[in-house]
């Protein structure tokens, strides 16, 4: 008998393909049945930028949000423009997982920053963002780039207040080592989720189950020294 699909949102992952595999495989993801909402910067950080993008194009259910590392990465790549305030905050290593070379990305990983939405809602109405938004103003009328940006609606939802319309909001961007210091794990207030759990630097990558919203995974802590590949263990990457 086939097992129902599950859906699971997942934070930042700013270029850490082990970390990625390592919670795909803590959770037993099923590529072909079960579901992933990424919420943004896929890149930058870790140096395995190509691998990340590679283990997702594998996944067949999957929902992708734009964030702003990621447009950073589009801009390079469409127009070779290496903005300072994206390669000295993880850029050059994205760089160099592709050999300082445009030519190198393959069509199906720009595709994927290309189709990327700027905001996801579920059919349970939960919606999906990288940074936030205005909580007053509805979400269609609002800016990308604010939406992408924005940090200013935790600050709304750890003040008391229920976001609405929408069952949920689930978010990354702001990691929870900032709200609440040494926290690696999501962390939730009222009906908004932090799903950035400093993965990209010297916490951990989460990835949530949204339908029981108890079931999470995280990866190792990571290191924010940069590595070679070859520092990476081949157990559970190569799987992916």
């Amino acid at each position: 008998m086939a097992q129902p699909q599950r859906t699971f949102v997942i934070g930042d992952i700013h270029g850490r393909a082990y970390a990625l595999a390592q919670v795909l495989d803590r959770a037993k993801f099923r590529k072909d049945t079960d579901k992933l909402i990424t919420l943004g910067d896929i890149c930058d950080g870790g140096r395995q930028s190509r691998q990340c993008y590679e283990i997702l194009l594998k996944i067949k259910n999957r929902i992708d949000v734009i964030g702003n590392h990621d447009l950073w990465f589009y801009e390079w790549l469409i127009g070779g423009a290496e903005l300072p305030v994206w390669t000295h905050q993880g850029g050059y290593n994205t760089l160099y997982s592709y050999d300082y070379n445009r030519k190198n990305v393959p069509l199906s990983h720009s595709d994927l920053i290309k189709n990327s939405l700027t905001y996801y809602i579920d059919e349970k109405n939960r919606i999906y963002v990288h940074g936030g938004f205005h909580p007053k103003v509805p979400i269609e009328r609002q800016d990308r780039d604010f939406i992408v940006w924005d940090r200013s609606l935790i600050k709304y939802a750890k003040e008391g207040h229920k976001i609405t319309p929408y069952a949920h909001v689930f978010v990354g961007h702001t990691t929870t080592q900032i709200i609440q210091n040494g926290y690696t794990v999501p962390l939730t207030f009222g009906n908004l989720t932090m799903m950035d759990c400093g993965g990209g630097w010297n916490g951990k990558l989460a990835m949530m189950n949204v339908d029981n919203m108890s079931e999470y995974y995280v990866s190792d802590t990571q290191d924010p020294q940069m590595f070679d590949e070859s520092d990476y263990p081949e157990t559970e990457e190569d799987a992916w």
